[in-house]
């Protein structure tokens, strides 16, 4: 007799680069429909909250220095008992290079201090905040602004480095 030969029928491969096509186009539609951004960090420290027992008494009056931000003007605080130092008005034209004169003369006053809390109003714009840091932190090109820290000369590259941002407590 003979033998009836079956034929199996062949497995076909599954075509899957359609697929592929597929999803490469639509990576290459999301990569250019995507919206890159830039985002900045601006390095601040969060607010320190102590209990200090009023009876102690401190060896140096701390400089403490506080900065409100308002629209046309800069307040300068200073001490413990938060004692209002200088106002700066902005629409003075020497304003930014008198603020820089002040705040040389104060952190070489108090070489040990090197931290100023940023209090801005509400209202007070994002990019304000961030030119008031920078006055805060950068040293004129043409200075070399040396302290005194533990018996040591030392020269400055910012002129404060602990910035916090503090919300206001009144309006």
């Amino acid at each position: 007799m003979f033998k009836i030969k079956k034929e199996h029928p062949k497995l076909e491969r599954l075509n899957i680069v359609p697929i592929m096509d597929a999803v490469f186009i639509f990576i290459f539609f999301l990569l250019f429909s995507a919206q890159f951004v830039k985002i900045f960090e601006i390095e601040t420290e969060a607010p320190i909250v102590s209990e200090v027992p009023s009876d102690v008494k401190l060896d140096d009056e701390p400089l403490n220095l506080i900065v409100k931000l308002y629209d046309a003007k800069y307040e300068l605080y200073i001490g413990i008992d938060k004692k209002l130092h200088k106002t700066f008005y902005l629409d003075n034209k020497n304003f930014e290079k008198i603020l820089k004169e002040e705040l040389l003369a104060l952190r070489t006053s108090y070489p040990k201090d090197d931290q100023v809390i940023i209090t801005p109003l509400p209202n007070i714009s994002y990019d304000k905040i961030i030119k008031a840091i920078d006055l805060l932190q950068t040293i004129p090109k043409d200075e070399v602004v040396k302290i005194l820290k533990d018996a040591k000369e030392v020269e400055l590259k910012k002129i404060f480095t602990q910035i916090v941002l503090e919300a206001v407590d009144e309006v």
